[in-house]
C-alpha cells in the first residue's frame, strides 16, 4: 500500500486527539483545548515512525511508550510522578486497546483502506471521509458516556468573571459538599488554586468559609465572582468560589452541590 505522508500525519492527529478527549473523560482531567491540539499533532507527527525497519518487540515497546509519554506531557503538563503514571497507563491502555480492534477487524474484513505497522494505523481514504467517521465515532462516545454515568457523578463546566477577567474549570457534583459562607449562608464551589493560579482577589472581598469535609476540617479564602456560569448556563444565586490548596487528592480538582446551587 502507497503511504501519503500528508494523510497518514493528519489521520493519526484526528485519531489521537479522539484517544486524547477519551482520556480526559476516563480520568476527569481539567485541561486546555490548545495543548490537547498540539499533543494531537505531536502525535500526529510521530506517526512516521510508521516508515521505519522497527526491531523486536522490546524496541517497540519503549519508542510506543516514549511517545505517548511525550504526548501527556504536551496535553496535560507534569504535576507528580503518581499522576503523570496514570495518564499515560490510560492513553497507554486506550490506544493498545484501538490498534487491537483494528487489527481484529482486519483479521475478518480484508480491507485495502486500512493499514497497521508498528502500531501506527494508516487509513487510505480521504480527509474528508475521516472526518465525518471521527465525528461520529466521537459523538457515538459521549452518548455513550452520558447514559452510562449517574447525574451525581457528572462533571460540570464551571466558568466565572472576576476583575474582567474570565476563568473556566471543570467542577464535579459532590453530594456531599454542603460548604457555605457562614455570613450570608451562600454556597461554595471548591476549586484548587492551581485552576485559578493567575487570579488576584482583593483582601476586601476576601472572606474566610470554614469547611469541615474532604478528609479534614480548616479555613479556606473566599469570594464572590462578578459573573458565573454553569455550563454555559448563567447563575442568579450569589455563590462563592473557594480556593483550596492541595486538599484534592485525585484527577478531580474542583467539587460543588449542583442541586442546591442549580436546583
Amino acid at each position: 500500500m502507497t503511504i501519503y505522508i500528508d494523510t497518514l500525519i493528519f489521520s493519526n492527529t484526528i485519531i489521537d486527539y479522539l484517544l486524547l478527549s477519551i482520556t480526559t473523560k476516563i480520568l476527569k482531567i481539567n485541561y486546555k483545548l490548545y495543548r490537547i491540539i498540539l499533543g494531537s499533532l505531536f502525535g500526529g507527527i510521530s506517526s512516521l515512525t510508521i516508515l521505519l525497519p522497527w526491531g523486536n518487540f522490546l524496541f517497540n515497546f519503549v519508542v510506543k511508550l516514549t511517545i505517548i509519554s511525550i504526548t501527556i506531557l504536551i496535553s496535560f503538563g507534569y504535576k507528580d510522578k503518581m499522576t503523570f503514571g496514570k495518564r499515560t497507563f490510560v492513553l497507554f491502555l486506550i490506544t493498545s486497546l484501538f490498534s487491537g480492534l483494528i487489527l481484529f477487524m482486519l483479521s475478518i474484513i480484508k480491507s485495502d483502506f486500512i493499514m497497521i505497522k508498528n502500531n501506527i494505523v494508516y487509513f487510505n481514504i480521504s480527509p474528508i471521509l475521516l472526518i465525518i467517521f471521527t465525528t461520529i465515532s466521537y459523538f457515538i462516545l459521549s452518548i455513550i458516556e452520558k447514559i452510562r454515568i449517574d447525574r451525581k457523578d457528572l462533571i460540570h463546566k464551571i466558568t466565572f468573571i472576576f476583575n474582567e477577567n474570565k476563568y473556566s474549570f471543570l467542577s464535579k457534583y459532590d453530594t456531599c459538599c454542603n460548604i457555605k459562607e457562614p455570613f450570608s449562608g451562600n454556597e461554595a464551589i471548591l476549586v484548587e488554586r492551581e485552576l485559578i493560579n493567575t487570579i488576584i482577589v482583593p483582601e476586601g472581598k476576601i472572606r474566610i468559609i470554614p469547611f469541615n469535609s474532604l478528609g479534614g476540617e480548616g479555613l479556606i479564602e473566599g469570594f464572590l465572582p462578578d459573573e458565573l456560569y454553569i455550563d454555559n448556563i448563567r447563575i442568579e444565586k450569589q455563590v462563592y468560589i473557594g480556593i483550596t490548596n492541595n486538599i484534592f487528592k485525585n484527577e478531580v480538582k474542583s467539587i460543588f452541590n449542583y442541586k442546591n446551587i442549580c436546583e
